[in-house]
């Protein structure tokens, strides 16, 4: 019991003192892995964009745990082309490390490595001093997010929702990602994955660990239009968090967290 209440304590601990002590933006201009140069307030002045930032480390657990969720409200914002701009800034990493992060989670919305892209020189201009920390800046570049934690999917969503930020029209894809389920979680010998496929797809199931090696690879062929049902076998994996990526012809659908106990 006395365990479990410092870690209580020390959530809210870390919940007060780890935010950005900023209320309003510095400027910064920062080069992403793929040689792109972001200049933060031509965003806020010219494009009028609300701008948010992930500030991570790819050895983190939970920047790992939460990577999926930022992506999905980039995507849902409009992969910036809305008028929300995501930006995931690294801590301490090379352009090659933080590339291989963004392979193993599925991130495709800008990343700045620490290292070689600027990122270590914002981190120090914005006092930052644990990640992940997600912050939202609005386009008279106030700071309104300091910390958004838990930085889920949800709690961002409401946070950029707050501010002003347009939901870009749900497509096909998106609707898609939202309607699979996958279950029991925390699974044991295997998981369920449910979702809505139409005939004549092929959906593909592949397994990663957290290192990015892949352990398990399935396809399934749909022969009719509806819900559908797949197990993946989970037998004789250690116990542990693992990532579930869903594609078909079209490229990827979603990635999935999962847990296994046994």
């Amino acid at each position: 019991m006395k365990k479990f209440t410092l870690f209580i304590l020390s959530i809210f601990y870390l919940s007060a003192f780890s935010q950005t002590t900023l209320t309003e933006a510095v400027d910064f201009h920062v080069k992403t892995i793929d040689g792109e140069t972001i200049y933060l307030f031509p965003l806020l002045d010219d494009q009028q964009q609300i701008v948010v930032i992930d500030f991570f480390s790819t050895s983190c657990g939970p920047c790992q745990d939460y990577a999926p969720d930022f992506q999905a409200c980039y995507e849902k914002f409009g992969s910036n082309q809305g008028n929300v701009y995501f930006m995931g800034l690294n801590w301490g990493n090379d352009n090659e490390g933080v590339r291989e992060f963004d392979s193993i989670f599925g991130l495709t919305y800008p990343s700045v490595s620490g290292s070689q892209g600027g990122g270590n020189l914002v981190y120090t201009d914005y006092n930052i001093l644990s990640y992940p920390t997600v912050i939202v800046i609005t386009p008279d570049h106030q700071i309104v997010e300091q910390y958004i934690w838990l930085p889920d999917e949800a709690n961002i969503t409401q946070a950029i929702v707050n501010v002003g930020g347009l939901i870009v029209g749900v497509n096909e894809p998106y609707k898609r990602e939202n309607s699979i389920q996958v279950f029991p979680q925390p699974a044991h010998d295997f998981v369920n994955v449910s979702l809505e496929v139409k005939n004549g797809i092929s959906i593909n199931f592949n397994l990663y660990q957290l290192t990015g090696k892949l352990i398990y690879s399935q396809n399934f062929q749909a022969h009719s239009d509806g819900i559908e049902q797949v197990r993946i076998p989970l037998t004789g994996l250690a116990d542990g968090m693992y990532l579930l990526k869903i594609g078909d012809e079209a490229g990827p659908i979603t990635t999935r967290k999962m847990t296994v106990v046994n």
